[in-house]
């Protein structure tokens, strides 16, 4: 019967210990969801792409399309379409920066750089810059930085937008590049 008490008594203990630890573990589940701690619990969504040439100022309502990714955590990036796609909720920031040309380069001559983007989400316009070289070296860049509320499935772009560009854009190691970035902070 010693033996029998025995056991039960150990049964119980573990029972309690259980009970305990599925308690501790949900704590730190709600707990890791309403703070960053457990961001290596999830996986990460991050992106960074520019285009690796000079190029032609863009006419109004072209999305542009950044060839050389760097970092496309999660998959969101789609090279061929220059559009992000949110792979889940939450709040996302987004940079893009547009460097402008005081010299005729990517076959162009005439009107200096000059390119307004603004970043859609869905289509609507959640930001816009402005770079604008008025003469000869006069090189301009702009850099815009939005944070974004977004439903899995959101498409985020950076388009020509407001006037056609003129001119010619950089993107290139001497000059610096025209680039699109984000990442999920929550």
């Amino acid at each position: 019967m010693n033996d029998v008490q025995k056991l039960k008594n150990d049964v119980q203990r573990l029972e309690t210990e259980n009970s305990h630890l599925k308690a501790e573990i949900k704590n730190k589940t709600e707990s890791c969801t309403k703070t960053l701690a457990c961001l290596d619990q999830k996986t990460h969504v991050a992106f960074y792409v520019f285009y690796s040439y000079n190029f032609k100022a863009l006419t109004i309502g072209t999305t542009l399309v950044f060839d050389s990714v760097v970092t496309n955590l999660g998959n969101g990036y789609n090279k061929r379409t220059g559009i992000f796609t949110a792979p889940s909720s939450g709040v996302y920031t987004f940079t893009w920066t547009v460097n402008t040309a005081g010299l005729h380069v990517a076959g162009q001559s005439g009107q200096y750089g000059e390119m307004n983007a603004s970043i859609k989400q869905n289509g609507v316009t959640r930001g816009s810059i402005k770079a604008d070289s008025e003469s000869e070296n006069n090189d301009e860049a702009a850099t815009g930085f939005v944070v974004l509320s977004l439903k899995a499935g959101d498409e985020i772009q950076v388009v020509s937008d407001k006037l056609n560009g003129q001119g010619s854009i950089y993107s290139d190691k001497k000059y610096g590049r025209t680039t699109f970035s984000g990442f999920q902070i929550a």
